[in-house]
């Protein structure tokens, strides 16, 4: 068994609560996440669109060359603190002021060597222009490593009322920057100096909302037993960060800047719902399943119901996109993103599949298993590179096929895996998920018609709108119909939404004496 379990309560442990209640809590926290999050979208798409008639593509590929890695350093720079901060039964003061010791000094020490690399960074891509922003980006690690444990302690005692405040308010503090930075001039370094606006106003809003600054700690005896479940968790980490950014490497040795930037927009916007909302679903869903870990039942419950959830929304979303992508760029982008619509729409396709993917991460760890979650995806790492680097000698259009060919084999291999681990019978996902592809699939053959009908009878934006009404009525009619649970759901969580405020929790400060 897990470290976690020969440990004992002690300040930060969640307390043992009725299923009712953790279930209760579990909906307060996705209402609260998901509010955030569409207010924090809201406030990213209205910037980034500015942004980008501003800016050149060549400013979009830059940064998307200097994010491959600082994003790497960024995504294991705690060494796996943060799940562990999530998923342990039981923490004592000097375990966190441990944990805290190591991922600030591991986030520090990524600075270092991301400042010390920025020259390799840069003749990798044949870009001089990339040595100074990876270096100007390196700070936003020690940043970072300020606020890895206090957010944890936050998705562990499931208090994402707090935690939506700060992203929110990270996120508009962060587009202001990037359009007033783009007003002035200032190129690929208004989205560096966003970057590095947002992580510092998370520095500084989470250690003052959950404090938790230590002085050095050298002893290391009290994190025995977490070492390994951390180590596992940084693989997993390293080897999803290979598959989710070996496109972009590709596409920087071959492409060119030009052609990076347009891939990396059509990519940017495709995962726009991915990036955010999914991120939604993973922290809440890691924490509710950290809690009922014990409970093999409840977990595959939660499951269960996670992945009819996703599926209901993320088939319409990405393939509604897909159908619309047309008008839709050329209103909000311009004609000169043209280029983007071919590779947006085959992408968009591949993202439902990896929208339901990011949810066994979270089982395997709350249930103890991050091995199999590493596994999972070297995996998909494996089956992507060949079909990636196969599909990029046909361009931006061909790397894209790539994704789709070599993600969705993979992904039916991860899912049995998965599944049967957690003890979930195949059946009952496909009975989840066919429902709303069926209905997906009526509502992109809607789409078409009426494009068919409407070509040249109305403005851009008025077709649009039109396809987007039409699309949305005829999922909504055959989701009504034949899952009206699913309906009865949803609007249950919305009327919540609208109503219900999250419990004030007393939560100790992880400083106390």
């Amino acid at each position: 068994m897990l470290y976690s379990r020969r440990q004992t309560l002690a300040t930060a442990a969640e307390p043992n609560r009725p299923p009712g209640q953790l279930t209760r809590r579990v909906v307060a926290s996705l209402l609260w996440q998901t509010s955030a999050s569409i207010a924090g979208q809201a406030i990213s798409w209205v910037s980034t669109l500015f942004v980008i008639r501003l800016l050149a593509p060549d400013d979009f590929g830059l940064m998307a060359m200097a994010g491959i890695s600082i994003g790497f350093i960024m995504l294991i720079g705690d060494l796996g603190v943060g799940a562990v901060v999530v998923q342990a039964v039981a923490l004592n003061r000097p375990q966190l002021q441990g944990l805290f010791t190591v991922a600030l000094s591991s986030y520090c020490l990524g600075a270092a060597v991301a400042f010390a690399s920025a020259p390799l960074a840069a003749a990798f891509f044949a870009e001089p222009r990339l040595m100074s922003i990876v270096r100007a980006l390196s700070f936003s690690l020690i940043f970072a490593g300020l606020y890895a444990v206090p957010q944890s302690l936050m998705l562990r005692t499931l208090e994402f009322g707090r935690k939506a405040k700060i992203d929110v308010l990270s996120t508009l503090v962060s587009s202001i920057s990037a359009l007033t930075l783009a007003l002035i001039g200032v190129g690929a370094w208004s989205l560096v100096g966003a970057a590095l606006v947002g992580h510092a106003f998370k520095a500084v809003a989470f250690q003052v909302v959950r404090p938790c600054l230590f002085l050095p700690f050298t002893t290391f005896s009290e994190l025995r037993g977490m070492v390994h479940f951390g180590g596992l968790i940084t693989l997993d980490r390293i080897l999803w960060f290979g598959y989710t950014n070996l496109d972009m490497t590709i596409a920087g040795r071959t492409l060119g800047g030009a052609l990076v930037g347009v891939y990396s927009v059509a990519l940017s916007l495709a995962s726009i719902p991915l990036d955010k909302l999914m991120s939604i679903a993973t922290q809440v869903s890691f924490s509710a399943f950290s809690r009922v870990q014990e409970d093999p039942g409840a977990l595959r419950h939660g499951m269960l119901r996670a992945l009819e959830s996703v599926s209901l929304l993320a088939f319409p979303v990405f393939f509604g996109m897909a159908a619309v992508a047309p008008e839709a760029i050329a209103t909000f982008l311009g004609s000169k993103w043209s280029d983007a619509v071919i590779p947006f729409q085959i992408l968009c396709l591949a993202l439902p599949f990896r929208a339901i993917g990011l949810l066994f991460a979270p089982a395997l760890f709350g249930s103890g298993r991050p091995r199999m979650a590493a596994e999972n995806n070297a995996i998909v790492l494996i089956v992507l590179s060949v079909a990636l680097l196969v599909g990029a000698r046909w361009g931006i259009a061909g790397l894209c096929i790539g994704w789709l060919v070599g993600y969705i084999p993979a992904f039916c291999v991860i899912s049995y895996r998965t599944l049967a681990a957690l003890e979930i019978h195949i059946g009952q996902v496909v009975t989840a998920i066919v429902s709303p592809l069926a209905a997906t699939l009526a509502m992109g053959v809607g789409i078409v018609a009426a494009r068919l009908l409407l070509a040249g009878a109305l403005p851009t934006a008025m077709t649009l709108v039109s396809l987007s009404i039409l699309g949305a009525g005829i999922y909504g009619a055959l989701i009504a119909g034949f899952r009206p649970q699913a309906m009865r759901f949803f609007w249950t969580l919305g009327v919540e939404m609208m109503t219900r405020h999250e419990a004030r929790t007393e939560v100790e400060r992880c400083v106390g004496s």
